[in-house]
């Protein structure tokens, strides 16, 4: 029984290291989001201010994610509901960024090359869960812009959210979880073409 003891100890103590880091990794991830809407607010520091986010979202993958890794070394799902939730915010982030370098989604499959690390440790779940939160930045990023906005960024926000509803509609089946995510993106993109139509009617306006 002691080696039951020290090995269930074992497990609890990697257990809750994983929580901890993984709410590092959810506030690193979120000090991140909070740079890149910078990018929009200063578009004459856009460069800059993507250059900044990138090291960031650099560090938390060498980083934090790295000690993620020792910590579970093959057993990923026996510990992943114990980090599932910084990864989650850390794809947010990372998504956002690449939409607003590349004005494209990454795929997961992409991930695995931008980011090797997590490509190992991100399911198609947490991918999914991460890419539905994207909608609600891009949706805070459009209201915001599209009160100053003399470009086209609130249009293609609503393109990519409208698209990214579409896709992810196929995924919800049987699955509540992903059910309520794309309810929230549906919400999202409501807000983002009412947002539209507004910048829209005052354009006419003027």
């Amino acid at each position: 029984f002691k080696l039951y003891q020290i090995e269930l100890d074992h497990h609890h103590d990697t257990h809750e290291q994983l929580i901890k880091i993984s709410r590092d990794v959810t506030v690193a991830s979120k000090r991140c989001i909070f740079l890149l809407h910078r990018a929009a607010d200063w578009p004459r520091k856009r460069k800059l201010t993507l250059k900044q986010a990138k090291a960031e979202l650099d560090n938390i993958h060498d980083g934090l994610l790295g000690k993620i890794a020792e910590y579970i070394k093959m057993d990923t799902h026996i510990y992943a509901k114990a980090y599932y939730p910084g990864l989650e915010e850390y794809v947010e982030a990372i998504t956002f960024y690449y939409f607003l370098q590349e004005s494209r989604l990454i795929s997961l499959n992409d991930l695995h090359h931008i980011a090797p690390l997590a490509g190992k440790l991100i399911t198609p779940y947490s991918y999914a869960g991460g890419i539905a939160d994207l909608s609600g930045e891009l949706m805070r990023m459009c209201i915001n812009v599209s009160a100053t906005a003399t470009g086209n960024l609130p249009y293609q926000i609503c393109l990519f959210v409208h698209t990214l509803f579409v896709q992810f509609i196929a995924l919800t089946r049987n699955n509540r979880e992903l059910l309520i995510k794309c309810k929230q993106i549906e919400q999202n993109l409501a807000k983002i073409e009412k947002a539209c139509y507004e910048v829209k009617l005052r354009n006419t306006e003027v």
